[in-house]
C-alpha cells in the first residue's frame, strides 16, 4: 500500500475517536507517513554511472601472442632470378664519437692448424670484362677468427675449364684478425686494376667461369673452404658480388644473402678488395 493511501486511511480513522485521541493518531499518522516515505526511498534503484571500461576491457579477445608473419619469397629470387642488390644504410658518422687510435697491438697467433671455417671466400669478381681472355677477376679470401693466421703453403683452386688453375701462398704470409688476401688471375697492377693489399696469382685468364665456378681453399689434403657459386642473370663487369658483413657466417651458402657491390675502389671498378664488406646489407 502506498503512503499517501495509508495517510487518507488514518485519517478516516481520527472521525471514530473522540478529540482526546484525535492528537494521539495524528501523531501516528505522520511517524507512518515518514517510515513509509523512508521505505520506498530505500526500495527505490539508483542507476550507476557510467564508468569507461579502458582498454583492458577488450583484453579477452585480444590473441595470446602475435601471429608470426608467412614467409616470402626474395623479390628477385637471388640467385636463381640475378643476384640481390642491397646497398647498405650507413651512418655518415657526423654524431660519432671520435675514433681514438690505441696504436700497434701485438700480434696475439692462432693456435694450432689451419682446419675447416678458418679461412672463408667472401667476394668475388667474376669478370672484370665482358668478352674472353679477362686478366681481372679475383677472388677475397677472409680470416674469420679474432687472431693472427700463419697462411704459407694455401692454395686456392678454380677445377673447372680445360686447365685446373691452383694459386700457391709461397711467402711467409700472415693474415691479421677478420683480416683478408686477395688471389687474382693477375699480379699486374695494370691488369688487376690496382688491387690494394695482399694479392696472389693464378697467372691465368678466365679463371672464375661466369656460368657458375666452384673456389676450394685448401692447406695440403685439408679443405679450409669451398664454395660453388651458380650462374647469375645479372652479372655486371667490373661489379664483384659480396657477403655482407652484418651476415653471420652460417647463412654464406644462401646467394640470396650476398649482394652486389656498390663501392668503388678504382676507375669504374666496384667492390671492396681487402675491406670489410660494409657497402652492402644482409636481410
Amino acid at each position: 500500500m502506498h503512503c499517501r493511501s495509508r495517510l487518507r486511511q488514518t485519517e478516516r480513522s481520527i472521525g471514530r475517536f473522540d478529540r482526546a485521541a484525535t492528537v494521539a493518531i495524528g501523531l501516528l499518522g505522520v511517524v507512518s507517513l515518514f517510515a513509509c516515505a523512508a521505505s520506498e526511498t530505500t526500495g527505490k534503484k539508483h542507476k550507476a554511472t557510467p564508468v569507461d571500461p579502458g582498454d583492458d576491457f577488450f583484453n579477452d579477445d585480444a590473441p595470446s601472442q602475435e601471429q608470426p608473419l608467412s614467409p616470402s619469397e626474395a623479390p628477385d629470387g637471388g640467385a636463381v632470378f640475378g643476384a640481390s642488390s642491397r646497398p647498405s644504410t650507413r651512418d655518415s658518422g657526423t654524431d660519432a664519437a671520435p675514433v681514438v687510435d690505441a696504436g700497434p697491438q701485438p700480434k696475439v697467433y692462432c693456435e694450432g692448424n689451419l682446419v675447416a671455417g678458418h679461412l672463408a671466400v667472401t667476394e668475388l669478381l667474376i669478370a672484370s670484362r665482358a668478352g674472353s681472355n679477362d686478366d681481372g677477376e679475383w677472388v677475397e679470401i677472409t680470416n674469420t677468427r679474432s687472431c693472427w693466421l700463419k697462411i704459407k703453403g694455401i692454395t686456392v683452386e678454380s677445377p673447372r675449364g680445360a686447365a685446373f688453375n691452383t694459386a700457391t701462398v709461397t711467402d711467409d704470409l700472415e693474415i691479421g684478425p677478420e683480416g683478408s688476401f686477395i688471389v687474382a688471375d693477375s699480379l699486374d697492377p695494370a691488369k688487376n686494376h690496382r688491387l690494394p693489399g695482399v694479392v696472389v696469382s693464378w697467372n691465368a685468364t678466365d679463371v672464375l667461369k661466369n656460368d657458375g665456378d666452384t673456389v676450394t681453399v685448401k692447406l695440403g689434403d685439408t679443405v679450409i673452404d669451398s664454395i660453388t657459386y651458380p650462374a647469375f642473370s645479372n652479372l655486371q663487369p667490373g661489379r664483384t658480388l659480396a657477403f655482407p658483413d652484418d651476415c653471420t657466417w652460417g647463412v654464406r651458402s644462401d646467394w640470396q644473402r650476398w649482394s652486389l657491390s656498390f663501392d668503388n675502389w678504382s676507375t669504374g671498378m666496384v667492390g671492396t678488395p681487402n675491406a670489410t664488406n660494409d657497402d652492402v646489407a644482409c636481410y
